[in-house]
């Protein structure tokens, strides 16, 4: 028995079929390949062009037999695409309301969509989401949407950018009773961002022996000082349990993590609330054995 060649062409020909049912104004480009959509919106008619390679290579990891629900489920979720891009332009201009928000490596992939959504890799443990802001609500912007809006032609400002400087008037405030500081803004799925722009936010935290960081939930971000005449071990102890209490109660949990800032140098320290100590800690912190550290 020989393995059959995929045959990219033979998908393209179920969209054929499926788009005068599915999506009737329509049209296919095999050349891109693309689907040229149209739709109307008020009295106005919009268009955009949505590629085919996400969907193609869905169906080259799956046995023929699969494929033509794949395609009619995959054009279906265009279709509801369009009207949730509709439904978006009611909340005034989609280009200025880009929002990311900071998310757990791996949460993008464990979304139930069909359709791709907008995230990149930030380091090796979290990911950089974007999302439209429509009212009081964020919501997860996918690849095709994106097209759909004109979000990606030349000139248009990155959601990137504006989520930064929606976060220029934030400031840490104290916990009362605790070492560490937050930032937060109930409700605002962005605030965990700052992590990508600690240089600019805390420009030292990185210096001598760093700072013990966490971003439980979207809406916050805490920073715990490393300081050398206190018991680390205690302070981070308490750290990492009020980080997964926060985590536990937030309405938009983002991660449990304990993770160490110093240098360039972004790592999670092993933590395990059921054992004593529950933070392991780098040598580094745990004695005078960092001056030598540094050295070497």
């Amino acid at each position: 028995m020989t393995d059959t060649q995929f045959d990219g062409t033979q998908v393209l020909d179920l969209v054929a079929d499926l788009l005068p049912v599915l999506l009737p104004d329509a049209e296919l480009d095999p050349a891109g390949p693309i689907v040229k959509l149209y739709w109307s919106r008020g009295g106005l008619t919009s268009s955009a062009e949505v590629g085919l390679i996400e969907l193609v290579d869905r169906c080259r990891e799956q046995p023929n037999h699969l494929w033509p629900r794949t395609v009619d489920d995959w054009l279906r979720a265009v279709v509801a695409e369009i009207g949730i891009a509709t439904d978006e332009h009611l909340y005034g201009d989609v280009v200025v309301r880009q929002r990311a928000t900071l998310r757990p490596q791996g949460w993008s992939t464990g979304q139930d969509s069909l359709l791709a959504g907008l995230a990149v890799p930030f380091g090796r443990y979290f990911e950089i989401v974007f999302g439209l802001q429509s009212g009081a609500d964020w919501h997860r912007l996918t690849q095709v949407r994106r097209v759909m809006h004109g979000l990606h032609l030349p000139g248009r400002p990155s959601g990137l950018e504006l989520t930064l400087e929606g976060l220029a008037d934030l400031t840490f405030q104290p916990i009362e009773g605790a070492p560490w500081s937050v930032l937060s803004r109930s409700g605002d799925a962005t605030v965990g961002m700052a992590l990508v722009d600690h240089e600019r936010i805390m420009p030292t935290a990185g210096k001598g022996r760093g700072t013990l960081l966490a971003v439980p939930s979207t809406d916050l971000f805490a920073i715990c000082p490393v300081d050398r005449r206190e018991d680390m071990q205690a302070r981070a102890d308490s750290f990492a349990r009020w980080v997964a209490k926060t985590h536990a109660d937030a309405d938009d949990p983002c991660s449990t993590g304990v993770y160490w800032l110093v240098g360039d140098l972004l790592a999670e320290l092993s933590v395990d609330l059921d054992h004593s100590p529950a933070v392991t800690l780098p040598k580094a912190l745990r004695s005078s054995a960092w001056r030598r550290w540094r050295k070497s």
